[in-house]
């Protein structure tokens, strides 16, 4: 029988494209001043601002660096923004342990 494999980079476009349809992101920041020269220079995606780290076959940890608008909730969007991604995450790849860190990098006043 076959193997799948899922790069490191799938499963970060995977996590900021759940994070980034939860309600009250606005986006996800850079996580470095590298990681943001190099989305200037359009070197590197939007998915600068996850973190993942492999621990082994069936456990990750996602960390999310994100931009929120204000007004909201903080506590009830990072909750929302921990459930969904886990949810996607989980759903996508079939792995069973995704433990998911909100990082708040900044609010965005309405403009």
């Amino acid at each position: 029988m076959g193997r799948i494999f899922i790069s490191e980079r799938a499963i970060k476009k995977i996590a900021a494209f759940a994070a980034t349809e939860c309600y009250g992101v606005v986006g996800l920041a850079p996580k470095t001043i590298y990681n943001r020269i190099l989305r200037v220079l359009k070197l590197e995606e939007y998915e600068s601002g996850v973190d993942v780290e492999i621990v082994d076959n069936d456990t990750l940890i996602i960390s999310l660096f994100v931009i929120l608008q204000s007004g909201i909730n903080v506590l009830e969007v990072s909750n929302t923004i921990i459930s969904q991604v886990s949810y996607v995450v989980k759903n996508l790849t079939g792995i069973k342990n995704v433990d998911v860190n909100v990082i708040i990098k900044g609010i965005k006043g309405e403009q």
